[in-house]
């Protein structure tokens, strides 16, 4: 269990009744309860002073962190997560956490940066992107403390999506899972107290009556055009490859090749992708749709054991 997780949980980074404008920047909106949790006294530094309001002070300590620790260490790790939590702009701030997220899904600041990065998704109109990785956080990480902070903005952007059901079901499990934290529950009852039973009633049922030799004017007005066939031999749209699952990052090659011998042997096409920070990514694919490359994280897993995630191809 993360020791910084009652502070994301409270009233950390821009908690449910904070807006994009409520701090001089969004991404120094850190509680002061979040600081006391760094393992280096630097980056405990770094965030006491963002708590502060000293953001440019902050971002410079934690850069300097980061440029001297190895790529790969605790240590680097850990600069390269507050990096982006500290972050002047979200698109540095969401480069920084899916690096976390993705390349060291072990370390103890991932499912933090999945966190971090569904607040983004929120935050910057992206709903499906939210509940998709709060859906990670909670499936891929199923004794972290986060997972009630998860099911929160998971039911929030499951509302932005019209699909109340989810919503209220994720807002169940927040309530259940953080019952130890009042401020949280506070927070989770916001949000649930849309779950009414109006929202959740389900759609009325067909019209029998017309269905069955009734009236069928009305019925008829409404019904969606007629769809002209397509004319034989035209070729149907296609797109071409948009997805890679990727499904580890090391720095040995010789470790690199194995894992992707593993996944040919799975039936999946692998490749080998060295990053600018001299990390090897062992990715499987292509996929063309979102679908198939879900369905590969899944056989992926089993045969890994890891935290293979989707990627999105340029």
């Amino acid at each position: 269990m993360h020791g910084h997780a009652d502070a994301r949980r409270g009233t950390g980074w821009l908690g449910p009744y904070v807006r994009l404008g409520a701090c001089a920047s969004a991404f120094l909106c850190v509680s002061a309860r979040a600081s006391a949790a760094q393992d280096n006294p630097a980056i405990r530094s770094a965030v006491q002073l963002a708590a502060e309001g000293r953001g440019d002070s902050a971002r410079r300590i934690v850069a300097a962190e980061l440029a001297k620790a190895h790529p790969g260490s605790r240590d680097y790790v850990e600069a390269l997560f507050w990096h982006g939590r500290l972050a002047a702009s979200a698109d540095s701030a969401e480069d920084d956490l899916r690096h976390v997220a993705l390349d060291y899904s072990n370390s103890k600041w991932a499912d933090d940066a999945l966190l971090h990065l569904a607040e983004l998704a929120m935050a910057g109109g992206n709903p499906t992107g939210a509940l998709q990785l709060a859906e990670r956080l909670r499936s891929d990480y199923p004794g972290s403390a986060l997972r009630p902070s998860a099911a929160l903005w998971g039911g929030r952007a499951a509302f932005d999506l019209g699909n109340p059901a989810a919503a209220c079901a994720l807002l169940d499990s927040a309530r259940a899972e953080g019952a130890d934290d009042i401020e949280f529950e506070n927070q989770v009852a916001f949000y649930r107290s849309r779950c009414t039973a109006a929202v959740l009633q389900p759609p009325p049922a067909p019209d029998t009556a017309s269905a069955s030799g009734g009236d069928t004017t009305r019925h008829a007005a409404a019904a969606p055009p007629r769809k002209e066939p397509v004319a034989a031999g035209a070729p149907a749209p296609s797109r071409g490859p948009q997805f890679e699952v990727q499904v580890a990052a090391v720095r040995s090659r010789t470790q690199a090749q194995t894992i992707a011998h593993r996944v040919e042997r799975s039936g999946e096409r692998a490749r080998i992708v060295t990053g600018r920070d001299g990390l090897l990514r062992v990715r499987a694919g292509p996929y063309v749709s979102r679908k198939d490359a879900d369905a590969a994280v899944e056989r992926l897993r089993r045969l890994l054991h890891g935290h293979p995630i989707v990627v999105s191809l340029p």
